[in-house]
């Protein structure tokens, strides 16, 4: 059994890091370590992004190190219309960026809520919901027809992201209250930071925290370790699951969008593993000649530094300082989109017939 021990022991010692913070900020400074607040660009913020690093790096050599038993993974040549979707993110995000050194009024008019960036959140994440919806319906009848367990596995696990997704899209537009005029229930009113009919409002460090949390690591972290691991497991029907380069390159700007919740070390680390994975991709395609794939790889990496800075330098400019996250999450539900359909086209191609075991292949190489 395959068990990435380096990577796993950073983790620990990151969430142990981050207690020691948490007390740290809570005795010195009188503060709620994951309170909104500016960023700031003190020594001990300095500090606090070094050790960010240091954790961001050792995690991520630590999981290479690991997975070295594999071999050298291979990435494939990029589809045109795979080539365009990175392009037109990155194009998308470095308008947005632009847009706020311009009018910062004008950004933060377009971040509120029913506004456009809201809805296209939204509509996205319906999407992603729809198409795993799909997947289900489609493996059931497989199952049905003897594709075997595996295929009830994929179609319990697609109906699974679908439920998920469908409450995270009517969450985002608080569940169509402004469009039905549904008065917020006065049990919500005061627990409510927005007094809006929605639950990710009543803590929305926490739930923030979460959402960000888990969307990095299904749309960067999973993509980036199924690409180390998949010459040496097969899944079946269920590698449909595994997220690809793509979703992750596509989605990758999001990790840029970060304003008030910047001094915490779970962001930080997110933003810096992203620019770390995408070098770290980026030079597996200098060494295999895919001079498209390097190229928009690390300007990638680039411009999240860049954007991310901005943030944190300028953010005195912001008419709200969460303005940002609201295009954060316009990023992540792209990403899920592509997900979403990605993982609905696989399944969708796969003849209903009975899957061979679940099992580990033999490595190559």
């Amino acid at each position: 059994m395959f068990l990435p021990q380096r990577f796993l022991s950073i983790s620990l010692i990151s969430i142990v890091v981050m207690v020691c913070l948490v007390s740290i900020e809570r005795r010195l400074f009188g503060i709620s370590y994951f309170s909104e607040r500016m960023p700031e660009t003190e020594p001990y913020n300095l500090w606090h992004a070094w050790v960010a690093l240091s954790l961001s790096l050792a995690a991520i050599h630590g999981f290479t190190r690991d997975a070295s038993c594999f071999g050298v993974p291979v990435l494939r040549l990029a589809l045109r219309r795979e080539f365009g979707v990175c392009i037109g993110s990155l194009a998308l995000a470095v308008a947005v960026a632009v847009l706020f050194c311009l009018d910062a009024d004008t950004f933060s008019a377009l971040a509120r809520e029913d506004n456009v960036f809201e809805w296209l959140s939204a509509l996205l994440i319906f999407a992603a919901s729809a198409f795993f919806a799909a997947a289900a319906t489609g493996q059931l009848r497989a199952a049905r027809g003897g594709a075997g367990r595996v295929a009830w596995l994929a179609a319990g696990g697609a109906g699974g992201f679908s439920l998920v997704l469908f409450v995270v899209g009517m969450e985002e537009i608080s569940w169509m209250q402004r469009v039905f005029m549904i008065e917020t229930p006065n049990a919500l009113l005061a627990l409510n930071k927005q007094q809006e009919l929605n639950l990710h409002n009543i803590s929305t460090g926490l739930s923030e925290l979460i959402y960000y949390s888990g969307s990095f690591v299904l749309l960067t972290l999973a993509p980036f370790i199924w690409l180390y691991l998949r010459k040496g497991f097969s899944l079946g029907r269920l590698e449909a699951f595994a997220p690809s380069v793509l979703v992750l390159v596509a989605s990758a700007p999001m990790a840029a969008f970060n304003s008030d919740n910047w001094s915490m070390l779970p962001t930080q680390m997110m933003v810096m593993m992203t620019v770390i994975i995408l070098l770290v991709i980026a030079d597996l395609a200098l060494r295999s000649g895919l001079w498209r794939e390097f190229v928009v790889l690390t300007a990638t990496a680039i411009l999240i530094v860049a954007i991310q800075q901005l943030f944190v330098l300028q953010a005195h400019k912001l008419v709200r300082i969460w303005d940002p996250t609201e295009y954060k999450e316009l990023f992540i539900a792209f990403g899920l989109a592509i997900y979403g359909y990605q993982t609905w086209a696989r399944l969708r191609a796969l003849a209903p017939t009975a899957e061979l075991p679940i099992g580990r292949r033999a490595i190559a190489g």
